[in-house]
Parts: structure tokens; C-alpha cells; sequence
């Protein structure tokens, strides 16, 4: 696997082995990229079920000013910090080994907000609706920012969850990426 532009075009990025994490594909990733290109510059980046990290290194190398990777897997946590290591960006990303709603609570507590929220929860879980009423309840997300849910195709997310509206949603086959913004921000 390797980030697939920006200023790290083309570097190496190592990934679990196995069927427990599943990398969002090249292909999903530059659709994806293409999707939020404008929200990515400067922003404030935070990658729920990160898996190898990819997503948020992805934005780092096309100009997130700051990154934070939520997993709770030991083994992938271990290749996240490598990951973000070997391309060095250890400056501008901190990786946690947490669950995810406890570390939503806690970056409430310490007041983080975040331009772009990306979660990619195992299918199996049909859990975006409740990461994104926990985002909501701790008020992690800037104003005018957005939560990205990538999920299987038979989890159905609702137009409005809590403050949050429904503002784009593509189908790539079997996955789904829906996007959530305040209300008042569409």
C-alpha cells in the first residue's frame, strides 16, 4: 500500500496483516481525496478505526496540519507509529490504542475540534450512527467541518442524525461513503 499523492506521493505504507483490518482501497482512497480536496489543506484531521493509518497519512501528505489515529487493535497500533515514523510525520500526528467512543470522551474533555472526522468501523458492527451521535455529544467537530462514514452498503444512515445532515453519500459497490455536516453549515 502507499499514499497516493501530495508531497509523499508514492511512499511505502505497511498495513496488518490478515482479514481484521481492511485497508480502504487506492482507488476508494483517491475517490475519497477527490471528494474533500478543499476541506484537506490546514485542517485538523481525526481517523477513527485507523487501521494502518492511511486515510490520515493520506492527509497529511496533501496538507492536514495535524492528524490523530484512533485504533484499538495492539498489532495495527504498532504499524500506525511505524507508519507515521518512517515518512516522518511524527510532529504533526499522535496515534492512540483506545476505543473509539472513549476516545471521542476524551477528546471532548481536552476540547480538541477537528475540520474532518473519517471513521471505516468493521462492517459487521453497523455502528456509524452511534460514532456520529457520540462526535455530536462531545462537540469534537469544528462548525463548518465534516464527518465522512465509510460503511457497508446494507447500513442504511439516516438523512439527520442529532445536528448532523446527510449532505453527499456515493456508492462504490459494496461500500458506501456518507457525509455529515451541521445543519446550518449546508
Amino acid at each position: 500500500m502507499r499514499i497516493i499523492a501530495g508531497k509523499d506521493k508514492n511512499r511505502i505504507i505497511k498495513s496488518k496483516k490478515g482479514n481484521d483490518t481492511r485497508p480502504t482501497l487506492e482507488s476508494l482512497r483517491e475517490a475519497l481525496f477527490s471528494i474533500i480536496a478543499k476541506y484537506v489543506p490546514e485542517s485538523y484531521f481525526l481517523d477513527l478505526y485507523s487501521g494502518s493509518g492511511a486515510i490520515a497519512l493520506e492527509a497529511l501528505s496533501r496538507g492536514a496540519k495535524r492528524a490523530v489515529m484512533i485504533e484499538k487493535d495492539s498489532e495495527a497500533i504498532k504499524i500506525i507509529i511505524e507508519n507515521i515514523n518512517s515518512i516522518g510525520y511524527d510532529d504533526q500526528s499522535r496515534a492512540y490504542k483506545n476505543d473509539v467512543f472513549r476516545a471521542i470522551k476524551i477528546l471532548g474533555r481536552k476540547n480538541e475540534l477537528f475540520d474532518i472526522i473519517f471513521m471505516d468501523p468493521p462492517y459487521s458492527l453497523n455502528i456509524c450512527e452511534n460514532v456520529v451521535k457520540a462526535i455530536g455529544k462531545e462537540k469534537i467537530l469544528k462548525t463548518d467541518g465534516i464527518i465522512i462514514c465509510e460503511h457497508y452498503y446494507m447500513e442504511e444512515m439516516k438523512k439527520e442524525i442529532l445536528n448532523f445532515e446527510k449532505f453527499d453519500e456515493r456508492n462504490y459497490s459494496k461500500k458506501i461513503i456518507t457525509f455529515y455536516k451541521y445543519k446550518d453549515e449546508i
